[in-house]
């Protein structure tokens, strides 16, 4: 998870905004697979700023996983009975995909981490023998998990500077509101990579 303060407020300072813009957003779309796509990344962004903010102990991460497997099937049948911007959809699929693999991580023993123990172990001599320090047991995701974790951060940072490439090509760069929509996919694309790139050490 995010550690270093300024990061970890960039990060919710990120995903308040998308969750304001998406929700505004919802509320002016004509159409339902419009409202339903901007209700998902309503979701998304207030799920990773909670992630961001609360310990991982204070997550519910079986019914977080249970809540974006929902997701991705809603955007994979958007995907189905659309007829154009294919590519967004099996994007905004993705994304709901992954959002069920962060929770995942954040409960090292779904995907088979392993207990290790630290801060104890250690004794206090005196004059009445040693007293052993408790030991605190964490779990630790696989190795796999880590790189996994990278490679997931590394698309969506190739994710983020496409968005923002294709605000300054063709319709989009004459639209104003296709421009900030994308603006607004590179922010929360960018954001959530930092997030899966702090599950790699």
């Amino acid at each position: 998870m995010i550690t270093d303060p300024f990061l970890k407020w960039a990060a919710v300072t990120a995903f308040a905004v998308t969750a304001v813009y998406w929700a505004a957003r919802s509320a002016r779309s004509e159409s339902i697979p419009g409202r339903l796509t901007a209700i998902l990344h309503v979701l998304m962004s207030l799920a990773m700023l909670t992630m961001v903010w609360s310990p991982s102990t204070d997550i519910p991460t079986v019914a977080g996983m249970t809540v974006f497997a929902g997701a991705a099937v809603v955007s994979l049948a958007l995907l189905v009975a659309q007829r154009e911007h294919h590519l967004e959809y099996i994007y905004h699929a993705g994304m709901m995909a992954t959002m069920v693999w962060m929770y995942a991580v954040m409960d090292s023993a779904l995907i088979g981490g392993t207990s290790m123990a630290g801060g104890g172990g250690s004794a206090h001599a005196g004059h009445h023998g040693a007293m052993a320090m408790p030991t605190t047991m964490t779990m630790q995701p696989p190795s796999w998990a880590a790189y996994l974790n990278l490679a997931i951060g590394l698309v969506y940072l190739a994710v983020a500077a496409i968005w923002v490439a294709h605000g300054y090509r063709g319709k989009a760069a004459t639209d104003p509101a296709h421009r900030h929509g994308g603006a607004m996919q590179a922010v929360m694309a960018t954001a959530t990579a930092a997030m899966f790139l702090s599950y790699t050490g």
